[in-house]
């Protein structure tokens, strides 16, 4: 996301993008993590396909972190909402800070 984005979101907003398969992928790293995308996927029982663009998602949307990265694999925990929400307000204050030096 853009700091334009995070400038002009609510938390609710981001939360109300936590659907469908994004929403089924959350509750599985929820459960399962942390783990790899394809143990994420195996253990779940999920495509490997869906899996992986929607962990992508989750870390974009401050859903999920990825831990560390071994070989060519990272390790992936699902945020509790209290964290993602510290970490979008984070985000907010350092596009705040951002624009202010930009002018």
């Amino acid at each position: 996301m853009s700091p334009i984005d995070h400038r002009n979101l609510t938390f609710k907003d981001l939360c109300s993008r936590l659907v469908h398969l994004r929403q089924s992928v959350y509750d599985a790293l929820s459960h399962h993590g942390p783990c790899t995308t394809r143990e994420l996927a195996h253990e779940s029982g999920l495509d490997l396909l869906t899996v992986r663009p929607r962990v992508t998602e989750l870390v974009q949307l401050g859903f999920a972190q990825c831990l560390d990265v071994d070989g060519h694999e990272g390790r992936y925990r699902a945020l509790t909402i209290a964290e993602a929400e510290a970490l979008f307000i984070e985000r907010q204050r350092q596009t705040e800070q951002q624009m202010d030096l930009a002018i």
